[in-house]
């Protein structure tokens, strides 16, 4: 049964609200320039739509993102590392290759020269050999003439054939010996260097254009090498930048959680401040005041246990009152309706909404209330209902689900109230 002094109460506490008034401003006031001091919270944090300011365990969580992506982070730039490392010897090992390309280029230029050179040395030695021909010729013919003493002339005239016949029969050799072995030896002699000439710079043309298009082929490979590499560098880079990126968001999202729980705490705090401004004024009589007996009974508590029981595995979200999903006080504010009993979607206004019970003495539905400071209920942040057995049912915070934790999962309880039916 609820406290019949309830109405009472409340209508001395709104007379003593106006009569205090001025007093009330002045704590509003410092409560509010306490709040702005505070850094920018992102609207999606407004405490008007979400009473209940980011967890421990709510931080706790974004700030193990950013150590596991700092870690990635971390790993990436190594990889980039070494990635950067092997570009850079593959450049030096292009730029050798490159350089011996070079090289082997210039070499088979001057080959090619040399070989030019020395068809031009072959032209030179036809040429004297053709001269060494004639040569040869002109010393048949001058013998012929002259007629090489008068047995030799008596038979080359004899011979019916004429001096080529004479020749022909005592052997051009012979003529040679006589009068030509020096131009018969320099005539040998120009086809020996020319032919020498001839083979030696087609041989070094030939080994040097094989040596170029070796020399080109392992050029092109370490080039392709080193695209592949480059490429391969710029997409580390592209992912260790990406993943710098998210860490500094979620950098700025943990930083957004501890600035949202402290300017929730202020304005909780600044609340609390005005209520007890507003209680002082009312007097000590006008604090709330529950006997132990007046709380809901046992069977409301089974129910709301039950009920809460039955919503297991739904997703937490501010502000959240179901069906679908609930924040802490929702979860208790619809379990206890389910007995009866109306809450208000507040921890704060939970916490005064029935007797405190000792925790050896819980009962299955009552209230386990959590904050930051167990010396200050103003700083009471999660709320809980008692299954038995040291546990309950709680929606303990974003990322998470309704679930079974042990009473002393979130830590000692500030305290328990069984709700006033």
């Amino acid at each position: 049964m609820r406290n019949s002094r309830g109405p009472h109460r409340l209508r001395g506490s709104i007379a003593a609200r106006l009569r205090g008034r001025t007093s009330l401003r002045v704590v509003i006031a410092c409560a509010l320039l306490t709040v702005l001091t505070l850094p920018v919270v992102p609207a999606s944090w407004r405490l008007d739509s979400n009473p209940n300011p980011p967890s421990p365990g709510q931080i706790s969580s974004a700030e193990n993102r950013v150590k596991q992506q700092r870690a990635a982070l971390g790993a990436q730039q190594g990889r980039l590392s070494a990635a950067a490392a092997t570009l850079a010897q593959l450049q030096t090992q292009a730029e050798v290759l490159t350089e011996r390309y070079d090289e082997v280029q210039v070499d088979e230029q001057r080959a090619a020269a040399a070989y030019r050179v020395t068809q031009t040395r072959l032209k030179y030695a036809q040429r004297a050999r053709n001269a060494s021909q004639r040569s040869l010729a002109d010393l048949a013919a001058e013998e012929f003439e002259s007629g090489g003493g008068f047995d030799s002339m008596t038979s080359m005239l004899g011979d019916a054939n004429g001096p080529q016949g004479y020749l022909n029969e005592v052997g051009l050799g012979q003529v040679l010996a006589q009068r030509g072995t020096d131009t018969l030896a320099e005539s040998q002699a120009n086809d020996v260097v020319a032919k020498v000439f001839r083979n030696q710079a087609h041989d070094l043309l030939v080994a040097q254009q094989a040596d170029l298009r070796a020399a080109r082929d392992l050029k092109l490979a370490i080039q392709a090498a080193v695209a592949r590499q480059g490429a391969f560098v710029r997409a580390s880079r592209a992912k260790r930048n990406t993943l710098a990126h998210q860490l500094a968001t979620s950098q700025a999202h943990v930083a957004a959680l501890q600035a949202a729980r402290r300017a929730a705490l202020a304005a909780e705090a600044a609340a609390a401040a005005a209520r007890a401004a507003a209680a002082a004024q009312e007097g000590p009589s006008q604090a709330p005041s529950w006997a132990l007996g007046s709380g809901a009974s046992s069977t409301q508590g089974d129910i709301a246990a039950n009920w809460a029981l039955t919503q297991l595995g739904k997703p937490y979200q501010w502000g959240g009152a179901g069906p679908d999903s609930y924040d802490c006080s929702g979860l208790t504010m619809d379990a206890w309706a389910r007995a009866g009993v109306q809450l208000a979607h507040w921890t704060g206004y939970q916490w005064q909404s029935g007797p405190q019970i000792p925790l050896g003495d819980l009962q299955r539905g009552d209230l386990l209330f959590y904050a930051t400071n167990n010396a200050d209920p103003a700083t009471i942040h999660h709320v809980g209902i008692y299954i038995g057995n040291g546990m309950m049912v709680d929606a303990p915070y974003t990322g998470a689900f309704v679930r079974i934790d042990s009473i002393y999962q979130p830590g000692v309880p500030i305290g328990a109230i069984r709700p006033a039916g």
